[in-house]
This record gives structure tokens, C-alpha cells and sequence, in this order.
């Protein structure tokens, strides 16, 4: 255990000061998750509110097309910053003040106006998911900023896993929630038990310690900024591949969305096999974090990110198949083990494409150039109300068996072949 405490040599008291409080903000973070889950409670507050699937499908979209739409245009601004804790702090604080005005707009319409009540918390994730964009490149870039390479996954790991201790007791305490708290202040009260939690970690950002300026680059007009864009993918064949593979892998997430809906209309289950759900998942992020976590430091991102996306083919084939909720409950398993590593593991791996000033960049474009392949999520959605939601689990499934097979065979471990960076 003391190991993982432990820096590299010539860190500081401020670098290992760094390290817990990372992690104590990822965990509270994390936590906070199992009261909003975007897999598992937010898309059965939507069909409680009497959302179709295609609007279930729609919030799937809104969980990545909104957080990665707008990064590439925040990255432009970030690389030309010095100082990247007050954008992470700023845009992070605002982007959690939204969770407080939906626990607000589900508490006041939930129950008497059921119609508003879903478009208004749709159109406020939106925006809410826009924000997290905005602020993302410039928290990522201040997170790997203060830890080197070697040490970003098992941090993240870390995070993850305490957070997965963290949200364990969140989803207790959301199952006993939605089974004994009515409707519409049981989902109110969630929103609001999230919120206290993001600002508690929000609080524990500002106590980290960014001890030198960055180096950036100069600030161009917007548009010469684009058009420079083609060139870092053209340049880079390795980057390039990496984001195909990683477009075909989003196209995998179309199912997961529907997974609890599913479960819930397919075996009769009421709303408190969702906080059930919900502990399944954080429960296998506790191991799985630190494992994925390790094999990332050890191996390579790329290792994690094979993981993550065996696990979801895994989740996809069981919602398939699985013949009554017990057995489903196994999606979940292999959901917990994909959502805990596939999103850090890919941000950790796309920086190491390129050079330290450019980290926001490629994070930025990385998440840009993905966010039109989200919208699998309403295709999925218009997909099931033609030929099911079984059917659409099956293309799911398929699409992560073609991932799968080209990350593996043409996708270069970065750290193979570029020097890292510890440099700010």
C-alpha cells in the first residue's frame, strides 16, 4: 500500500500533497456518480417521467455530445493559458451548480407535469454537459500536469477505486430512496445528495498546489486555429489510428442507455432494482480500478483500454441473453469495470501522442471528432422501437468485436515510441 503513495524521484512534499488531494477530489467525485448515474438512475428518471426510448437515447447522446462538442474549442484557449487551476476550478463549479437546478426542476414538476418536467431536465443536462466540456481540457490539463506518466493510472485508479468505496454507500442510500421516499422527491433528493458531494470535491481542487506556468502556445484567430487541426491528425498516423479505433468503440456504447430501462420493463422490476444496479457497478470499480489502473502503469494504456472494451462486449452480450434479473445483474458487473477505466484510460493515452503544450489539444480534438458517433445513442433509441432492444444489444455487440479486433492489432502503445514528458 505504501507503494502507491510513493512518487518518483526529486518529487516534493507539493507533489505528494498533489497526489492525495487528487485523489480525494476524484473519490468524492466518483461518489457523487451513483446518485446521477447517467447508465443507470438518469435513464430511469426519464421513464418514469414518460420518456420514450428515443428520449432515453437522447440522454445518452447528452452524457458524451455535450461534454465533447465544445472541447476542442475550450482546448483553444487553454493551450495559450499559464496557469490552468482557475479554468478547472471555474468552469467546475459552475457545471455543478446545474445539478442543483434539476433537483430543483424535478422536485416542483416531477409529479404534476411529468412533460415539462422531462424537457426542462434535458434541456439543463444539456447545458450542464456543455459546461463539463468547456471545462475539461483545462482540468485534464491541470491533472496531468502535476502527475507524471508512470504515475496517472494508478492515481486515477485510486480515484476510482475509493470513489467506487464512496458511491458503494451513495447506491445503499439510493436504493432505500427510490424504494421508500415517493416520487418525485426520492430522484430530488439524489440530484441534491450529488451536488453536496461535487462541492465537497470542487473545495478539495482549490487546496492543490500549481507550482510552475505551463508552456503554451501563442493565441491565433479561431479560424487558423482550425485550420491547423487536419494537420495534427495527418501528421500523426499512430493518433489517427487510435481515434478510429476509438470511434468504432463509441458506436459499442449504443446499448447502454437501455440497459436498465430494459430490465426494468422486461422483468417487471420497480425502481429500487435501480439503486441495486447502481451498487453493482460501484461495488466492481473498488478492484477493478486499481487493477486497470496498475496494468495502465506497468503495460501501457492501451492494456486498460482492452479491458474496458472486452467489458463492455461482455455487458452487451449478457443484456442479450440473460433469461431473468438475476442474470442480468451480470451487466452490470461488466459495466462497472468499463465505465471505471475506458474514459481515463483513452484521455491518458491520447496526451501521450503529443507534446506537453499540446496536451489540451489532442484531448480536445480527441473528444471532438468522437462526439457525432455518440449519437449512435438515438439511433439505437429509433433502432428499437423497429426491431427491439434485444436486436439493438446484438449491434452493439458487434460493433465492440470490431473495435476490439483493430485496437489490438493496429494501435501503437505510445509510450513504445515517444519520450514522456514529466514537463509542465
Amino acid at each position: 500500500m505504501t507503494d502507491l503513495w510513493n512518487l518518483v524521484p526529486g518529487d516534493t512534499r507539493e507533489d505528494r500533497k498533489n497526489f492525495f488531494l487528487n485523489t480525494v477530489e476524484g473519490a468524492l467525485f466518483v461518489a457523487s456518480q451513483a446518485f446521477i448515474n447517467p447508465q443507470t438512475v438518469l435513464p430511469a428518471l426519464v421513464n418514469r417521467l414518460g420518456g420514450s426510448n428515443v428520449a432515453v437515447g437522447a440522454l445518452g447522446v447528452l452524457v458524451y455530445f455535450g461534454v465533447y462538442v465544445p472541447q476542442i474549442f475550450a482546448a483553444r484557449y487553454v493551450e495559450t493559458i499559464p496557469w490552468k487551476k482557475r479554468w478547472a476550478i471555474g468552469f467546475g463549479g459552475t457545471h455543478r451548480v446545474f445539478v442543483l437546478i434539476m433537483a430543483l426542476a424535478v422536485l416542483l414538476f416531477g409529479r404534476d407535469r411529468p412533460f415539462l418536467a422531462v424537457w426542462l431536465f434535458l434541456l439543463l443536462y444539456a447545458v450542464m454537459q456543455v459546461l463539463i466540456g468547456i471545462a475539461t481540457p483545462g482540468w485534464f490539463d491541470f491533472f496531468a500536469k502535476m502527475t507524471p506518466p508512470r504515475r496517472r493510472g494508478r492515481l486515477v485508479g485510486l480515484r476510482n477505486s475509493l470513489g467506487g468505496v464512496g458511491a458503494f454507500v451513495c447506491g445503499l442510500c439510493l436504493t432505500w430512496l427510490l424504494a421508500d421516499i415517493p416520487f418525485p422527491a426520492s430522484f430530488a433528493i439524489a440530484f441534491f445528495s450529488a451536488f453536496i458531494l461535487q462541492a465537497a470535491s470542487l473545495f478539495t481542487q482549490t487546496g492543490l498546489y500549481e507550482a510552475e506556468p505551463s508552456t503554451v502556445s501563442p493565441r491565433r484567430p479561431f479560424f487558423a486555429f482550425l485550420r491547423e487541426l487536419p494537420g495534427v491528425i495527418g501528421s500523426n498516423p499512430p493518433f489517427r489510428r487510435f481515434i478510429i479505433a476509438c470511434a468504432i468503440l463509441t458506436l459499442a456504447t449504443m446499448p447502454v442507455s437501455f440497459f436498465t430501462v430494459y430490465a426494468l420493463e422486461r422483468f417487471h422490476a420497480d425502481e429500487s432494482a435501480v439503486g441495486e444496479f447502481t451498487l453493482i457497478m460501484v461495488a466492481i470499480q473498488v478492484v477493478s480500478s486499481l487493477v486497470t489502473g496498475y496494468l495502465a502503469d506497468r503495460y501501457g494504456n492501451k492494456s486498460s483500454l482492452i479491458v474496458a472494451s472486452v467489458c463492455l462486449l461482455g455487458a452487451s452480450i449478457t443484456a442479450f441473453a440473460a433469461p431473468t434479473l438475476g442474470w442480468f445483474r451480470i451487466v452490470y458487473l461488466f459495466l462497472g469495470v468499463n465505465l471505471g477505466t475506458e474514459l481515463m484510460a483513452r484521455y491518458n493515452m491520447s496526451i501521450e501522442y503529443g507534446p506537453a503544450k499540446k496536451r489540451s489539444t489532442y484531448v480536445g480534438l480527441m473528444n471532438t471528432l468522437l462526439a457525432p458517433f455518440y449519437l449512435s445513442g438515438v439511433i439505437g433509441g429509433v433502432l428499437s422501437e423497429w426491431i427491439g432492444l434485444p436486436a439493438v444489444f446484438l449491434v452493439g455487440a458487434l460493433f465492440s468485436v470490431a473495435g476490439i479486433a483493430y485496437l489490438a492489432r493496429n494501435v501503437s502503445e505510445p509510450r513504445s515510441f515517444l519520450p514522456q514528458e514529466r514537463g509542465v
